[in-house]
């Protein structure tokens, strides 16, 4: 039995210190690629159940640039530390609830006492009660958690936060502050850069009329930004002046706000709250530039917008062709990694945001397309040589290798400019390979609109021997007039294909060398006709 693909990005990928590796969480695992090839070159092995972070120690000085280190986080309950170079497992902390994000904030902020004594390290970890899970009626069960991980342990008698969800915890670049966003509100805490067992802190909220879907902090000043589902973005200045700046941390509990209130930015703690919009649905990514002049923003569109700070003014970077999900700095400021909704990672040379690889995985159909599922569906499977075809979202085919767990090559079945925003007017109903693999065929549907205009297109594809890539050798519109064709198969070891439609007719196609030898075209004709 063959089996291969896995989701790459489910949670946000990691590069390693010298940004020659990238670490993705894949299920239960963690795959560790090569950023100048796309392969994978290794794997962390050891989680029971979906891996929900990886966080690689940075190097403190450019020596240690070599040293591999990295924190893992899971639904299994456990925190694992690694050496990913090895890879070997060099210690597990089980905490006993599944954790859905986590963060470290020392590993950005490392310091140490003048005597040289390294102080304890503290995860902040979201978490999900699964005892609340099962009752129904009771909404909150999420938490934000301190574990010290010196020490295995969570921190008892300390808890941040209870949301209704757990979800994703964003920190600073500093590391000295740490947020969350739950429905219309923002929680951000400071976090000291001496931090111990029994510091609780001051928390401040931000409101607004909307769900928040991401969130981002300034490098250096107090400025936070948020996106929302409706595709608007706040900027917040003076971000906790009133709260942070006298420093002072309360022991023993958390100080709550006197103004719990959850109106829309009722008592908020910030100088002033501007607002941008030119997305059409939810912000999905949301980051500053290392300088803190711009501010990036994408989401459904496929484009990352590129926003001045300091004048609102914007700009747009190359469209990278399907929604956008995720981005990672890595310590090589000429390399950066974005992943996208198709399941695919693409590295990317910075500053001009030009795509130099990319890592694929199994590009699922669209969900968007389950309304048409009756013009059926295709997948199929070429046996002899490990690999399976799937229709995508972009008008393609994607071959993908089981034998070596990665891509191959696409197809592009329909020439049209795809824009993950727009509505599906056509979709590749059907795909079928020779037993060779020499020649595909594939069906694709123009949708009509209104009623009116709708399409069918059998298409036949030409496999070179060289460069093992498919070109079209013949269209055929309207194959059946107007039924729609319910399946096609080539017979066996020999150039021929039957399609069947749901008008009750079958129809026997052949290559016209097939019929006349000496006939140079290469092209498929319509050799017998039935009906059922």
């Amino acid at each position: 039995m063959f089996t291969g693909g896995k989701s790459f990005v489910s949670s946000p990928p990691a590069f390693s210190n010298d940004a020659k590796r990238l670490l993705v969480c894949t299920g239960n695992t963690v795959s560790i690629f090569s950023t100048s090839t796309g392969l994978q070159t290794g794997e962390l092995e050891g989680h029971g159940a979906k891996v929900t972070s990886v966080i690689v120690v940075p190097a403190s000085t450019p020596a240690s640039k070599v040293l591999c280190y990295c924190w893992t986080s899971s639904l299994d309950g456990n925190i694992k530390y690694w050496d990913f170079a090895a890879p070997e497992l060099m210690k597990t902390i089980d905490i006993r609830f599944p954790i859905h994000s986590m963060v470290i904030p020392s590993l950005l902020s490392q310091t140490t006492e003048s005597s040289g004594k390294i102080h304890d390290v503290f995860a902040y970890v979201s978490t999900e009660d699964v005892k609340l899970k099962a009752d129904k009626t009771i909404s909150v069960r999420g938490q934000i958690q301190k574990c010290n991980l010196t020490k295995s342990r969570l921190v008892g008698g300390l808890e941040l936060a209870k949301i209704e969800r757990p979800g994703s915890i964003i920190i600073s670049p500093s590391g000295n502050q740490i947020g969350v966003y739950e429905k219309c509100k923002l929680l951000i805490w400071e976090i000291p850069a001496k931090d111990l067992d029994q510091h609780c802190f001051k928390k401040i909220r931000l409101h607004h009329t909307k769900s928040f879907t991401a969130m981002a902090f300034h490098p250096t000043e107090r400025i936070l930004a948020a996106g929302d589902v409706t595709g608007r973005i706040l900027v917040w200045r003076g971000v906790g002046r009133k709260t942070f700046s006298n420093g002072k941390l309360i022991n023993g509990g958390l100080n709550e706000d006197e103004d719990d209130s959850p109106g829309v930015r009722s008592g908020d703690d910030a100088d002033s709250c501007t607002t941008w919009h030119w997305h059409s649905s939810q912000v999905n990514v949301l980051f500053f530039s290392s300088d803190g002049a711009y501010l990036y923003s994408g989401g459904r569109e496929g484009v990352l917008v590129v926003w001045q700070l300091d004048t609102g003014k914007k700009k747009f970077l190359p469209r990278i062709g399907s929604p956008l999900l995720y981005y990672i700095n890595s310590p090589d400021p000429t390399l950066s990694s974005i992943s996208c909704t198709d399941n695919r990672i693409q590295l990317l040379r910075m500053p001009s945001m030009e795509i130099v690889r990319s890592i694929s995985g199994i590009k699922l159909p669209s969900s968007r397309a389950e309304m048409y599922d009756a013009y059926g569906s295709g997948v199929v499977f070429n046996h002899t040589a490990g690999l399976i075809a799937v229709p995508t979202e972009n008008y393609r085919v994607q071959f993908y290798s089981l034998f070596d767990d990665r891509e191959v090559s696409e197809v592009q079945i329909c020439e049209r400019n795809h824009h993950p925003s727009d509505d599906i007017t056509v979709k590749v109903n059907l795909v079928a390979l020779s037993q060779d693999g020499s020649t595909m065929s594939t069906v694709e549907t123009r949708l009509p609109e209104e009623g009116i205009g709708g399409l069918v297109s059998l298409k036949f594809w030409a496999c070179d021997s060289q460069s093992k890539q498919f070109s079209l050798s013949t269209i055929i519109y309207e194959p059946h007039r107007e039924a729609a064709i319910s399946s096609i198969a080539f017979r066996p070891a020999s150039h021929m294909v039957v399609s069947s439609s749901h008008g009750g007719d079958f129809k026997v196609w052949v290559r016209r060398q097939e019929i006349h030898p000496k006939d140079q075209n290469t092209g498929w004709t319509c050799h017998a006709v039935g009906s059922y």
